[in-house]
C-alpha cells in the first residue's frame, strides 16, 4: 500500500524516469546473457544418455576451440572476489597456476591471482581497449585472437592513417603498457574471433602486478642492450620495443618455427640457448647397373601441408652433439657452416616406390643471433637444441624502425645459410664418399692373401675397452 502510495506520489517526469531506467537495466541484463551466452552453453559431459533432446544438442552444437577453464572454473571467477570462500580460492590458485602465462610469476602472485581476476567472453569484431582511452584493466588471453592497431598522423599525406601491428593468441597479455606508465592507452585491440579473457582491474594491478610487471620489463630492455641493432634506439623507441615485445621459452626438439608454425610475422633474438636449422628433402633413389642414383623431388606428391609432426618425431631421433660452448656475439660466428647428415628418415614417408625423406642439419644459431628477418622456411624448420629463450618482436615494426640494418642481416642470412641445391650436392658428395669407403673395404677383405701381424696384445686398451675385443 505504501509503494502504491509513493507511485501516485510521483510526478509525470519521475514516473518517466524510472520507466526508462527500468528499460536500460532489462537491456543490460539482456545484453550481459546475450554476451555469456556462449560458456554458458557449455556441456561438461558430451557423452550421450537417455536424454533425446541433450542428446540431438550434443551431435549439432558447433563444435568450437576447446576452453583451458570448466564451467565450474568460468562461474568462480565472475563471482565478487569479496564472496568467494577460501576453498574456491585454493581451487582457483591451483587451476591458474598451472596456466602457461602465469608460470613465469613468483608463488607470491599466484596466491593473489583468485582474488583479484575476473573471467570475460567477447565475440568477434569487439573492441577491447580504444587507443587514447584511460586504462581500466589488464588482459589475458585464454582463447582466441586479437588483433593490436595503432592510429598515427601521417605527415606525407597530413591525415590519420591506422596500422595494423601485430595479432596476439592465447597466453599472451596486453593492455599493461598503460597501468604501468599511467598513460593514455596506446593502441586499439579488436578481437577476431570469439575468445575469451581473465582480466584484473587497475587497483588490483597496482597492488599485486606492477612490480613483477616492471622487473619484466626491465629485463627485457637488459635483453635489448645485449644486441647491437639497438644500441642506437632512442627511449622512446625501446619503450614501443618492450611493448611488443615477447618472451618465449623452448625445450629441447621443441619446433620453434616453420613455414606453417610458430610466428611467422615476429623476427626471433635468441637470448639464451641454442636452435639449429634443419631442411627435409625428398629423394627419388633408382637403381642402374646396381648402382643407386638419387633425384631431389622439389613438387613430391605428398607436400609440405603435413610435415610438423613427422619432423618433429624424426628429430628426437637425430643425434645432438654440438658444442656447450656458445656466447659469440657476430651473427657470422653464431652460424654453422652446413652439416650434410644425409641420414634417411627413421620412419621415412613413402610418397612412391623408393622415395623417402632425408633430414639435415643446415646451421645453427647460438645465443645473440636472430633468424626470420625474411629467408626462406620453404621445407625447414627450426628447433631448439637446449632450453633455449627468443626474445620476438613483430618484422614490420622492426624493418620500419631500422630497414637498413635488417636488411642487411637478412641478405647475409639469405647469403650465408646453404641453398637446398647445395645441400642436396653435399648430400651426393657423401653418398658417394660412403660407396668409395664401402668399395675400399670389400677390395680389402677380398684379397685372398691379406698379411696382418696384429694380435689382441697389439690392439691398444682403450679400443679393446671400446669394442670388447677381450681382456688383458
Amino acid at each position: 500500500m505504501a509503494h502504491g502510495q509513493r507511485r501516485k506520489s510521483l510526478s509525470p517526469d519521475e514516473k518517466y524516469q524510472r520507466a526508462v531506467s527500468a528499460r536500460r537495466k532489462f537491456r543490460a541484463i539482456v545484453k550481459l546473457i546475450i554476451a555469456n551466452l556462449n560458456w554458458l552453453q557449455e556441456l561438461e559431459d558430451e557423452k550421450l544418455s537417455d536424454n533425446v533432446k541433450k542428446n540431438i544438442q550434443v551431435l549439432t552444437r558447433k563444435k568450437g576451440k576447446k576452453s583451458i577453464l570448466t564451467l565450474q572454473d568460468k562461474t568462480l571467477l565472475n563471482k565478487p572476489a569479496d564472496l568467494r570462500t577460501d576453498e574456491e580460492k585454493t581451487h582457483l590458485r591451483r587451476i591458474l597456476g598451472n596456466l602457461k602465462c602465469f608460470r613465469k610469476y613468483p608463488s607470491q602472485v599466484k596466491d593473489e591471482l583468485p582474488s583479484v581476476l575476473y573471467f570475460n567472453f567477447f565475440g568477434p569484431n569487439r573492441t577491447i581497449l580504444k587507443q587514447g582511452y584511460e586504462p581500466l584493466n589488464l588482459y589475458i588471453i585464454l582463447t582466441g585472437a586479437v588483433l593490436v592497431s595503432q592510429t598515427y598522423y601521417d605527415k606525407l599525406l597530413k591525415e590519420k592513417r591506422t596500422k595494423d601491428v601485430l595479432v596476439m593468441g592465447a597466453g599472451n597479455t596486453f593492455g599493461e603498457v598503460a597501468l604501468l606508465h599511467d598513460i593514455e592507452r596506446t593502441a586499439t585491440v579488436t578481437t577476431i574471433e570469439a575468445s575469451e579473457f581473465l582480466y584484473i582491474r587497475r587497483d588490483d594491478f597496482n597492488r599485486v602486478l606492477k612490480d613483477t610487471v616492471a622487473s619484466q620489463w626491465a629485463e627485457v630492455q637488459t635483453d635489448m642492450s645485449r644486441f647491437s641493432y639497438f644500441k642506437n634506439w632512442s627511449d622512446g623507441e625501446i619503450m614501443e620495443a618492450c611493448i611488443l615485445a615477447r618472451k618465449k621459452q623452448y625445450h629441447p626438439n621443441q619446433i620453434i618455427l616453420s613455414s606453417t608454425g610458430g610466428q611467422q610475422d615476429c623476427v626471433y633474438f635468441v637470448t639464451k640457448g641454442m636452435c639449429y636449422l634443419m631442411e627435409y628433402m625428398t629423394i627419388k633413389t633408382t637403381y642402374k647397373d646396381g648402382l643407386p642414383f638419387y633425384r631431389l623431388m622439389e613438387d613430391p606428391v605428398e607436400g609440405d601441408n603435413r610435415p610438423a609432426t613427422a619432423v618433429y618425431k624424426e628429430i628426437k631421433k637425430l643425434s645432438k652433439r654440438e658444442e656447450s660452448h656458445f656466447g659469440l656475439a657476430e651473427i657470422r660466428a653464431s652460424l654453422r657452416p652446413a652439416i650434410s647428415t644425409s641420414r634417411p628418415s627413421l620412419r621415412p614417408s613413402f610418397v612412391m616406390p623408393q622415395v623417402q625423406v632425408h633430414f639435415v642439419k643446415v646451421c645453427t644459431f647460438r645465443k645473440l643471433a636472430c633468424f626470420n628477418i625474411g629467408e626462406s622456411l620453404k621445407n625447414r624448420v627450426i628447433v631448439a637444441s637446449v632450453e633455449t629463450e627468443c626474445l620476438l618482436f613483430p618484422r614490420n615494426f622492426l624493418i620500419e624502425k631500422a630497414m637498413l640494418t635488417f636488411r642487411t642481416v637478412e641478405n647475409f642470412l639469405r647469403r650465408y645459410i646453404p641453398t637446398t641445391e647445395k645441400i642436396f650436392k653435399n648430400f651426393l658428395q657423401e653418398k658417394k664418399w660412403i660407396q668409395y669407403k664401402q668399395g675400399l673395404v670389400n677390395q680389402i677383405l677380398s684379397q685372398k692373401k691379406a698379411v696382418t701381424h696384429n694380435n689382441i696384445h697389439n690392439v691398444p686398451y682403450t679400443i679393446r675397452l671400446q669394442e670388447d675385443l677381450g681382456e688383458i
